[in-house]
């Protein structure tokens, strides 16, 4: 099976659109961690508060679309005491509009919050060097299956 010239080079043309698309996120590199910025802040504004100082592990964080309807997961690592990020959490997502549903403080705490159609699950474990790994997860939420009559 040939492959005709111009469908090579669509496919190159889509395959680097695709690579550059998903190799940064406020401008910062997939593979190097970056410091919470303005430009990440503005891409999920309002939605999810962000602690000043987290860093954004880029290799655990994929954000599709912006503002108040973005999906995906950001990994954070956040300086402070367990209980100190899980407070922040539980506050500050119900400051931004999200109704939290279901809260466990553990060695490996959850939080659970939906607004509107989608759902935000918040993990966080301590690292023991005085950090925490954050991963904050945002998709839509399931609906009921309709009955068939």
């Amino acid at each position: 099976m040939t492959i005709a010239p111009t469908t090579k080079l669509l496919l190159v043309l889509l395959s680097s659109l695709f690579v550059s698309a998903c190799t940064s996120m406020g401008g910062a590199a997939v593979g190097g961690d970056s410091t919470v910025t303005d430009a990440t802040t503005k891409q999920i504004s309002g939605d999810v508060p962000l602690p000043p100082g987290a860093v954004i592990k880029q290799q655990d964080t994929l954000v599709m679309s912006a503002a108040s309807t973005w999906l995906g997961r950001i990994g954070l690592n956040v300086a402070g005491e367990p209980q100190a990020v899980f407070t922040y959490f539980k506050d500050g997502m119900p400051a931004s509009g999200w109704t939290l549903t279901s809260s466990s403080f553990s060695k490996t705490s959850l939080l659970t919050f939906t607004k509107g159609d989608r759902v935000a699950n918040i993990q966080m474990q301590g690292t023991g060097f005085g950090g925490n790994d954050v991963l904050i997860t945002v998709a839509p939420a399931a609906r009921p299956a309709t009955p068939r009559p």
